[in-house]
């Protein structure tokens, strides 16, 4: 059956992804929109398909011939009850002797909510979020259920039961806008959303007004709710205490659904005797269905934020461990250099290198996590960016310099040492920065590598192929190797962000830890009367040795939590503050005179030569000191100020070869 169907279609991509495994396809099919991977198929009868991992097992049975095609879904289906919009129960045609019972949902992106809540309604929803309702795009409302399918920590342990999202589907036929009955102030909003979250996406999918789109969830067997109750099957006290508990395990997960009903539940009965189906602990077990008007609620993020952010430091913490027995099938690991890397592809189609033996710290780098979210430049000259990640981690980005010839002045001496080396790669950095720190010196923490998927052609007179001819040996473990360093593309380094502290103690511990200021309000340590307090003083404090201070903010400064919980003090009873500067801005702003810093710069250009390295471009931009907002400096075990190295692009290595 399936060659008769491949002949049929006619369609040599199409044939070839019948036969084969969603992991396998070419990037070129696979599109990723709100954190779900679709495979993107063009059927026969036109348009566009996109399947998730789910459906993709069933595409078959997907493809529109098999359910779309002369209204099947209306003629041969079932509409549902209770629903407000068009949604029907079908059973796809047979593929290799296969039905697919699915719900066929049309989206109702971009209309008008008719919603009222009924007075029994039992919720606390603010009403300015109900005025404010919208119903989510087809792949926004994807993204919600996955996400609702995977949070299940907290105060739920249990997974939400949920339809299982397997496609959607947009039909070639274009039509007016009264047919569809959209807003276009609202449409555009839905396509800004979709069209940001695939900024880097080098195939994006785009919301066109004039088309219809129709969501495929598989089809979960039973009754709701509602029917349950008056088929007896149920007690009354059971059904009027399901909505109550539906939206309470929706909102400990962190989410809501505006016209959640008994309808959208559905209760299965078990074949051996009949009974509704109930978990072991005495509740009803029920499949949640209906996600149109799925929300986040709005503590959502910050919880998840938070939860993220404590999970990426237990992983960092152990990421000197014993490697997992087994890795993802798309994660291989790969040593460069000296350094272990776990490596993969991004969903945009770039390369990933991430430091680290726990695959769940892969997802914390991919692109879509730190180059989308607003960041602040620290550099004039170079491509140097601050930010925090969606998963509320503050890291650097550097966009390396590798392939360009420095532009320095070749008749100073100086200058000509750095035309001869040129910058190194990302992985010259990481496996220095790396050596460094086993070394005993400080330096900040390398994190990723990370290299774009599309070309970035540089101009000719700038090219120094140097690196690209050292590094022609180390190539990537995919099917078809690449060239670890290739030319034609950019390549970042993600660190760790210092704040006047080794951010290896930054994990979280309240009783050794470190948290900024920002954390420790989030967190509970402060009250927001304490927070103001402190986050004045500080800045009242720089401004007073002559730091402007405005364009800093509560993540900049450190605190230091004490083993009772509180923060720690110092001995006139106020909060003990720590935040970062570097020695040429410290030198700039009178912080240290021209013996300090002289003697900052030499004292760390000397200790690189004690491991056989060389700061050829010695300058204090690129050594980071701590200090209280008073301007005194945190020394180390030597009585000298305490210096980080944060920059290694023109650093060279033992003995000047690559590791």
């Amino acid at each position: 059956m399936r060659q008769r169907v491949v002949r049929r279609v006619g369609n040599k991509k199409l044939a070839n992804a019948l036969r084969t495994e969603f992991d396998r396809l070419p990037p070129e099919m696979v599109v990723r929109a709100f954190g779900v991977d679709y495979g993107h198929v063009c059927p026969p009868e036109g348009g566009d398909l996109f399947v998730t991992r789910f459906g993709w097992p069933f595409l078959e049975q997907l493809l529109p011939g098999t359910w779309y095609t002369d209204q099947r879904y209306a003629k041969e289906g079932e509409k549902l009850p209770g629903s407000t919009g068009h949604a029907y129960h079908v059973v796809t045609k047979p593929a290799d002797g296969v039905s697919l019972e699915l719900v066929v949902k049309f989206s109702r992106v971009a209309q008008d909510v008719p919603l009222i809540v009924e007075t029994t309604f039992p919720d606390d929803t603010p009403p300015a979020v109900i005025a404010e309702a919208r119903f989510n795009s087809p792949m926004e409302e994807f993204g919600l259920v996955m996400e609702l399918r995977n949070a299940a920590s907290g105060p739920e342990p249990r997974r939400m039961l949920t339809q299982r999202p397997l496609g959607i589907y947009a039909p070639p036929q274009e039509f007016k806008l009264w047919q569809l009955g959209r807003n276009t102030s609202s449409f555009r909003t839905h396509e800004h959303l979709l069209a940001e979250d695939q900024e880097d996406a080098i195939k994006a999918i785009e919301l066109d007004i004039k088309r219809m789109y129709v969501l495929l969830y598989g089809w979960i067997k039973g009754k709701d709710a509602q029917d349950s109750f008056v088929a007896g099957d149920i007690t009354e006290k059971e059904f009027l205490s399901l909505a109550p508990r539906v939206i309470r395990e929706l909102e400990n997960r962190g989410y809501r659904v505006l016209d959640n009903k008994p309808r959208h539940y559905i209760l299965r009965k078990r074949q051996s005797d009949g009974q509704v189906m109930r978990h072991r602990d005495g509740p009803l077990v029920y499949g949640l269905v209906d996600f149109e008007l799925l929300q986040r609620t709005r503590e959502h993020q910050r919880q998840f934020r938070a939860r993220q952010r404590e999970k990426y430091w237990r992983l960092q913490s152990g990421a000197v461990s014993e490697p997992a027995v087994r890795l993802p099938s798309h994660l291989k690991r790969m040593p460069i250099l000296g350094v272990e890397y776990l490596y993969g592809q991004a969903p945009d189609g770039g390369r990933l290198w991430v430091l680290g033996q726990d695959p769940e710290l892969f997802d914390y780098f991919l692109p879509e996590r730190w180059r989308r979210t607003p960041r602040i430049k620290l550099s004039p000259m170079a491509e140097v960016y601050r930010t925090c990640t969606r998963d509320n981690i503050h890291v650097v980005y550097r966009r390396s310099r590798v392939g360009v010839r420095p532009r320095v002045d070749p008749l100073a001496e100086r200058g000509n040492a750095i035309r001869e080396h040129g910058y190194n790669s990302p992985f010259e950095e990481v496996a220095i920065a790396e050596r460094l720190r086993q070394t005993g010196m400080s330096t900040t923490h390398p994190r990723a590598i990370f290299r774009t998927g599309h070309r970035s052609m540089k101009a000719t007179h700038l090219r120094d192929s140097g690196r690209f001819t050292d590094h022609a040996n180390l190539v990537t473990p995919d099917t078809v190797p690449e060239a670890v360093l290739a030319p034609d593309y950019d390549y970042y380094t993600i660190w760790g962000y210092f704040r006047g502290i080794d951010p290896a103690r930054a994990q979280g511990e309240k009783a050794t830890g470190v948290v900024d200021l920002e954390r420790a309000l989030e967190d509970d340590l402060l009250t927001p009367k304490q927070y103001q307090k402190i986050e004045k003083r500080t800045l009242d404090r720089l401004r007073a040795i002559g730091l402007g201070g405005d364009e800093l903010d509560g993540r900049e400064f450190v605190l230091f939590p004490d083993e009772r919980g509180g923060i720690r003090r110092d001995t006139e009873g106020e909060v003990v503050v720590l935040t970062s500067i570097d020695a040429l801005t410290a030198y700039d702003y009178g912080l240290l005179d021209e013996a300090s810093y002289r003697e900052i710069v030499e004292r760390t250009s000397a200790r690189l030569r004690e491991v056989d390295c060389a700061l050829l471009d010695p300058s204090g931009k690129h050594l980071l000191l701590s200090m209280d907002p008073d301007g005194t400096f945190i020394v180390d075990e030597t009585g000298h100020a305490a210096v980080t190295l944060c920059n290694f692009e023109l650093l060279q290595g033992p003995g000047g070869a690559i590791l």
